[in-house]
């Protein structure tokens, strides 16, 4: 084998076993999330999870009802009579009180889904260039097959000549 003919097998092979490194490892970012969390976030994603439910909703209702109908009941005797004016102040209390914990736990929340969708695009994009190296791979492997299939067909077809295919024998430097 020439030097020439050497030089090109370990440019095929190279190119056939050669690798990316990993330029992103995927993390789990629900817990780097949660460790980056102190205890008033906490509390504020608590509050903004319990008050983002149907079941808040179904009890603040039946709360109302139930004051409004106790106090109806009571009729003479009712501290709070139609229109609730108490009622309204408590619910107003419950609203300023909740209205900004629960923005400081969209704030968190949005905080974390910025990073999930930022962990997933570096991922994405590390999927793309393996896909990429993984295409660049299959047509190195193509072209490999495709110069050997010529090859063995020189060789049938020189083993197929009348004078036992000697005179278009292959040298090892002939390019195919």
């Amino acid at each position: 084998m020439t030097n020439n003919s050497h030089h090109k097998v370990v440019e095929v092979a190279s190119t056939l076993l050669a690798r990316l490194p990993r330029l992103h490892k995927p993390q789990n970012v629900n817990e780097k999330h949660a460790q980056s969390l102190g205890v008033n976030d906490r509390i504020a994603l608590s509050v903004t999870n319990a008050m983002g439910t149907m079941w808040a909703l179904y009890f603040m209702a039946l709360f109302m009802g139930f004051w409004c109908l106790w106090q109806f009941l009571m009729r003479e005797k009712a501290f709070d009579p139609y229109p609730f004016a108490f009622l309204l102040f408590l619910g107003n209390i419950v609203q300023l009180l909740l209205m900004p914990l629960i923005m400081v736990g969209q704030s968190i929340l949005s905080k974390h889904a910025e990073m999930r969708a930022d962990e997933q695009y570096k991922t994405t994009l590390t999927s793309y260039q393996d896909l990429e190296h993984i295409m660049e791979h299959l047509d190195a492997q193509d072209k490999e097959l495709i110069r050997q299939t010529q090859m063995l067909m020189q060789l049938i077809q020189a083993q197929s000549e009348p004078d036992g295919g000697h005179s278009a024998a292959i040298a090892p430097g002939d390019r195919l």
